[in-house]
This record gives C-alpha cells, structure tokens and sequence, in this order.
C-alpha cells in the first residue's frame, strides 16, 4: 500500500540544513541506522499529504534509541540550529516517532507523486534513504555511489498519466540515466540487485547501474496549455515552442499572441492583440519571448499587470526570457519616475530592477543545478548561450538560477514564488534564427521543468483542480523509450 505520510522530516547532520540529509516519514527507532544517531542538528519539519486526517500530529525527537530518554516535540516548521535555547537538543537525537500533540503550523511539503527507496545493498537491506522530491546529489542523504536495489511505488499524489524516476550516474543530473516509470496501471516497481543487469530487462539502459547513482529526478506526466506572448517579431521562440508538443512524456498545446502593434518597434500592426483579450486561466503556463512584456520604451503588458500576477497567484507558472532596461525613461517633469517598468512581477512587494549588460559570462547557482534546468533533458553550457540585459535586485525571495560573473551576483536567471504559483526568467537573447538555434535545448530544458511545477500548482491540473483525462497511448510510449 502506498504511503501517506501526515508528516514529512528532514533532518539534518549540520546547522542551517546543511550536510547529510535523510527524510523520515515513519517511526526510526535508532537513528544510527540512518547513519545519523546523535549528529542531528537542524530540521525540517512539513505537512505531508495525510495531515488532514490527524491535523494535531508532531514529531517526537528522543534521546535514546527505542524512544527512551529526553523528548523534543516539534510541529511543522524550520528549525535551522537545535543547539541553541529553547531547545539545547543538539547531537542527541537517537530514535524519531510521531503522535497527535497541540495544534501544528505550516509549512507544507508539497505534492507526492512517488515514493522511493533507496538500499545500500541487494533484496533491500542496509542504509536506507526516502526519496519524494528532486534529489540533485546523493551525498546529502548518505548514499551517492552506493544504491545497489530499490522500491518505488506510487505516492499519494500520483498522476493520472503515470510518472517516471530518473536515476543519474552524476550529481545534478548529468551522466547516463536509468528511467523507471510507472504507467497508470502500476502500483509498485522493485529491483532488488541493480548490479545484475536481467534485473533490469525492459529498462533503459538495460546493463548494471549499481553503485553509480549520485541524482534522481521525479517527473510527473501530464498535459499542459502554454500562451506564448509575442512583442518583438524577430525572435523565433514561437517556432521552437510549436515545435515541442511532446517532450518527455509531456504533450503541449501552444497559443500564440502577438501584443505589439508598431512596426517601427518589431511590432505587427495587422495581427496584433490586447493581453487583457485572452482569459489567462485557460492557461497553466504564461512564456514570455525575448522582450515579451516590453521593448524600447514601450511597456506591452499595462492592461495585463494584474491579470499576470492573479494568474501566478492562483497557481499559474510565468516564463520570461530577456526583457530591455528602458521601458519608460524619466520625462523631464517627474524626475524620480524609474526607468524600468515590471508590474507584471510582484515589484511593489520585491523591488527589482533591468540593467544594460548585453551578453556577458554567466555562472550556475548550487540553487540552478538543483533544479536541473541546466541538465534535464539536455546538458546545457549557458556561456555558450547569447545572453542579454540581466536583473539586480537585493531581495533573498529571487531566487538566482545563473548569475553575472561580474556584478555582484546579479542574477541572469531566477525563480520567484508568488502565492501557488511561480516566475521564472533567464536572459536569453533570441532576436534572430541563429540565436534562436543555439537557445533551442535550453528552451526544451526549460519548458520540462516548468510543466514540473505547473503539475504541482495550476488550477488546471487534476491535482489542484480541474479534473484532466489521462494523456494519449502516444504521450506514454515517450515515457518508455
């Protein structure tokens, strides 16, 4: 049977959620069989998709193994240092349970789609390790090289088109990959010895993959609308796009609109439309070409600002390449007026700013490569990209992806959540067919991952909202091959 966990632990070998990490969503009665009894030292605590049937659940730290000794009872909740006062529980944790107490508090940990477990040894002995996210390096939960068999079945949030673990010989997803997926009509797949490649027969690749996974991703498959907004007709995103209607075992459909009417700015008088004409909740992600919301003085998106943000909001997912720095310069009169405009993002809320920059050297945040955008489906090089005007800001809640090499860590790319739903940019230049070229892999990358998150958060997919029928035989065969 599938788990359902109420609560969903992270504990961690070092202060402010650093060094080895295990995920516990049952009771351990000594911590030293996770290779962590007495090293804990920072939490994560989240609600787990079961938390609804016991709304009073916490989880109880002891001090000794078999749930002996002091107790620790924490609600959902970040706990960065369990060193220091109230707590001084530092190093001493030996066994974990959980039992109904007080009334918790967020966070949430998000949708299941798959639980895995991962074991040090063949038939599912020794180490374990729970996996339920993205895991970019096996060395934060005790493991990397050394997974020699696994289970996994399906979550709580398993989709109704199936889903797929992908196994990495590399951190960050980089490496020869073993896909297993589970279709609509699996519940569980266990492969006791990853060393003897009969296994793994009908897997791809079918040879020995033990002792080599070091990275795993979870993909959901589904079926999503894109609206693809288009102010500046040089770029040849719309093409690309249209072009990528099954990836990954996800199906696409596009809708195109144009927003710019002045053709003495890349604009389309004849086929031109208002932002504010399209019901952008029909949509799960809104991807804005190169110089989309505006362009040379000119601000396309005025009629749309708040229409953008409630889409977000709700649970939408927003792309945006590489937009210009000088939207609305300063008129003479109002002196302290800006001269970039971006209240299609949350600006009032997190200032942030477009500078002049042209194409400079980027470099991948740890937060990037965790994503796997830069990896997954494709290994992508961004110094090899043609990049354009970045962004500064000085709020933490942007979340860098890349950043300038020389401007003090301004980011070229970031992810920025905003109520269910997410921003995410990075500052390709697309003007022309052969900058187009070179940005086609990073744009599949990034379509694939934000049908990851949009899976999670649009009120259009069947885990949030709208029930969705299960994708085409065509979209399910990707997945296999």
């Amino acid at each position: 049977m599938a788990l359902t966990p109420r609560l969903v632990v992270e504990v961690f070998e070092h202060i402010n959620y650093q060094g080895r990490k295990v995920t516990v969503i049952d009771s351990v009665v000594n911590t030293g069989e996770v290779g962590l009894q007495d090293i804990i030292s920072s939490i994560k605590i989240y609600k787990g998709p079961g938390f609804r049937a016991a709304p009073n659940y916490k989880a109880i730290f002891h001090e000794h193994v078999n749930h002996q000794g002091r107790r620790l009872i924490l609600a959902p909740g970040y706990y960065p240092s369990i060193h220091e006062i109230p707590y001084n529980f530092g190093d001493l944790i030996s066994s974990i349970s959980f039992t109904p107490a007080a009334n918790p508090t967020p966070p949430e940990y998000g949708a299941i789609p798959l639980v895995i477990q991962v074991y040090r040894d063949i038939d599912f002995r020794g180490t374990r390790g729970v996996i339920m996210r993205d895991v970019s390096d096996f060395r934060e939960i005790g493991l990397d090289n050394s997974v020699s068999s696994m289970q996994i079945q399906r979550g709580p949030n398993f989709p109704s088109g199936g889903c797929r673990a992908i196994f990495y010989q590399q951190p960050n997803f980089e490496g020869q990959r073993l896909t297993v997926p589970l279709g609509p009509r699996d519940f569980q797949i266990r492969l006791r010895n990853l060393h003897d490649a009969r296994s793994l027969r009908n897997r791809s690749p079918a040879q020995p993959f033990s002792n080599v996974v070091s990275s795993v991703k979870v993909v959901p498959v589904g079926s999503f609308r894109v609206l693809v907004v288009v102010a500046d007709n040089r770029t040849n995103e719309p093409a690309v796009l249209e072009s990528l209607v099954d990836v990954e075992g996800h199906e696409f459909e596009y809708t195109i609109i144009n927003i710019n009417s002045n053709p003495d700015n890349y604009g389309d008088p004849n086929n031109a439309s208002k932002l504010s004409s399209v019901i952008l909740s029909e949509y799960d992600i809104v991807w804005f070409t190169w110089n989309g919301p505006a362009h040379d003085r000119e601000y396309f998106v005025e009629d749309s600002d708040q229409a953008i943000r409630e889409f977000v909001r709700r649970g939408g997912v927003v792309w945006a390449s590489a937009m210009d720095d000088n939207i609305v310069a300063p008129d003479g009169v109002h002196t302290h007026e800006s001269s970039w405009r971006g209240d299609w993002l949350p600006v009032d809320r997190h200032p942030i700013r477009v500078v002049n920059s042209g194409d400079v050297k980027a470099n991948i945040t740890r937060e990037g490569h965790q994503t796997g955008i830069f990896a997954w489906p494709h290994k992508i090089d961004v110094n090899s990209l043609v990049l354009d005007d970045h962004w500064v800001t000085e709020e933490p809640e942007y979340v860098r992806l890349a950043i300038h090499d020389d401007d003090n860590n301004a980011p070229i790319g970031f992810q920025l959540r905003y109520g269910d739903g997410y921003y995410v940019t990075f500052a390709i230049d697309t003007r022309d067919a052969m900058k187009t070229a070179m940005a086609k892999t990073l744009i599949e990358n990034a379509l694939c991952y934000l049908a990851n998150l949009a899976w999670q958060t649009s009120p259009r997919q069947p885990l949030k909202g709208r029930s969705r029928s299960i994708p085409s035989s065509g979209a399910w065969r990707s997945v296999m091959r």
